[in-house]
């Protein structure tokens, strides 16, 4: 298969995610955004959510906050 070939069965999905401003690369942090939730439904504290999370996919937790914030923005379809 081509990327051509993955590009048309995926065209209007790939439409959709770019006129919501989606980035195609947000599949890699939807497990992260999933412990997110868990934490939360756990009661523990942003900072220490923040923190961990920062620490175990060794990115900043300004680029955790900034990720989490995209991610659980609505969109109209």
């Amino acid at each position: 298969m081509k990327v051509i070939d993955l590009v048309k069965i995926s065209m209007e999905a790939l439409k959709m995610m770019s006129n919501s401003g989606i980035k195609t690369g947000d599949w890699k942090h939807v497990k992260m955004y999933e412990e997110y939730l868990d934490m939360r439904k756990n009661c523990e504290k942003f900072r220490y959510i923040m923190a961990y999370l920062a620490e175990k996919y060794k990115i900043s937790e300004s680029s955790v906050k900034r990720i989490l914030k995209r991610l659980s923005e609505e969109v109209i379809l």
